[in-house]
């Protein structure tokens, strides 16, 4: 009798729990995605490419925090954010395989595709094979829309590359070589998708301002003798260095490029030459190279979604990570991730359609600027953002970046004057 009254007891005990487990917790069902929005990230933590990776892990502890503080109410409930983050390793095959584990494991509901064409674009197209929406950025315009046919879930937010053009040109112009000078501009471009979309528009673009083109050829990426490069930059006496280039690839041709004796006005470089850590690599032949700047402290924005200006985020940066500067390509990160807040806020629903549209619909402040996604290039929708020029220079033996030129943006303070001085030209 004592035993079927237990029976009965347990079976009633049994039943109230999963009455309670059914009533309560889709939650509990899928571990609790139901109060969760995941995003992918892809992200350089490793490789040649570390240093454009840099700051991810503290962005996204900054966003992820606000929100859960904030949460967002999507699906007819409150909800927070989990950024997923896999290591690219600077490889973009790896990329494509995170982010089709981040599709198909983690069950994400919008990807983001950041840090140079190299990740961007192997993200990219594997969020569009799989139809998930896509916050892209910190890539170039101009390689990424060429890298598809079709775009239907991603959109672009960064500088397009007569952007890029016209402010190296301004540089030059500073260094003393403007338009119709007939300076000599030697050309250093790897042969990957982020190199051939540089190529074609400043091989075009400086024949019609009228310099000479030196032009070696493109070379792998990866490649660690140029020789050749050096002594056709010697041989045509140039006047100046146009690229942009991984961080290995430059210092192994830059070292040539010194060592065969060229002198140089100045350097203008893309990619390889936009943080501390890559530039102080080069030791004293960093002084004076010139740079893209995308982003500074003192650039007068401030995010929207969590109030934080450029100056208190830098600092805030700087607070926790032994006083270092907030790279450019943190700045960016921590953009996306206001995008991808703003887009569930205003979307109201992981349904990827409206995700996707919601994105598109996008008219708002960030840490990097205004975003609107109001121009279109090859069929892939995108916002532009700014573009200053500067320079590496020494302040109390430090190497600070200075933004020297604001010719696209005047809006954008500067920091510094152009200064003549550069390790390849003997004094």
């Amino acid at each position: 009798m004592k035993n079927r009254k237990r029976t009965a007891l347990l079976a009633l005990l049994l039943s109230a729990l999963l009455a309670l487990t059914a009533c309560g917790g889709d939650a509990q069902k899928d571990g609790g995605k139901n109060d969760v929005i995941k995003i992918g990230y892809v992200n350089p933590t490793t490789g040649a490419l570390a240093g454009n990776g840099e700051g991810c892990a503290w962005v996204v502890r900054q966003i992820e925090d606000y929100v859960k503080a904030h949460p967002i109410r999507v699906d007819g409930r409150e909800k927070t954010i989990q950024v997923i983050v896999y290591d690219s390793a600077s490889d973009q095959n790896t990329c494509s395989v995170m982010t089709q584990k981040l599709i198909e494991e983690d069950k994400v509901d919008l990807i983001i595709a950041i840090q140079t064409p190299n990740t961007v674009i192997p993200v990219v197209q594997v969020a569009e094979r799989y139809g998930v929406p896509c916050i892209a950025t910190q890539a170039p315009i101009d390689p990424v829309a060429n890298s598809l046919e079709e775009f239907k879930w991603t959109l672009n937010a960064f500088y397009t590359l007569d952007d890029v053009y016209e402010s190296q040109r301004a540089l030059w112009t500073q260094a003393g070589h403007a338009p119709g000078s007939g300076a000599k501009v030697g050309l250093l471009f790897a042969n990957d998708a982020d190199g051939s979309a540089w190529h074609s528009i400043f091989v075009r673009r400086l024949a019609e301002d009228g310099y000479e083109v030196v032009d070696p050829g493109q070379y792998p990426s990866g490649t660690t003798d140029f020789t050749n490069v050096a002594n056709t930059f010697k041989a045509k006496e140039i006047d100046v260095i146009a690229g942009t280039n991984i961080p290995p690839d430059f210092m192994n041709a830059y070292n040539a490029i010194i060592g065969a004796g060229v002198e140089v006005d100045c350097v203008t470089m893309g990619k390889c030459c936009l943080l501390a850590s890559d530039v102080e690599a080069l030791g004293v032949l960093a002084d004076g190279i010139m740079t893209q700047v995308w982003w500074a402290p003192t650039n007068p924005y401030s995010s929207q979604l969590t109030g934080i200006s450029s100056k208190d985020l830098d600092a805030a940066y700087a607070k926790d990570n032994g006083g270092r500067t907030m790279p450019q390509p943190a700045a960016f990160a921590y953009a996306a991730l206001e995008l991808a807040v703003h887009t569930f806020a205003k979307a109201g629903t992981t349904e990827r359609q409206k995700v996707r549209d919601a994105i598109g619909s996008l008219d708002v402040d960030t840490i990097v600027g205004h975003i609107r996604y109001d121009n279109v290039m090859n069929g892939l929708p995108y916002a532009r953002t700014v573009l200053c020029g500067g320079q590496w220079q020494r302040e109390n033996g430090q190497l600070v970046l200075k933004v020297i030129d604001n010719s696209l943006h005047p809006e954008i303070p500067l920091t510094g004057e152009y200064q003549p001085v550069n390790a390849t030209k003997k004094q």
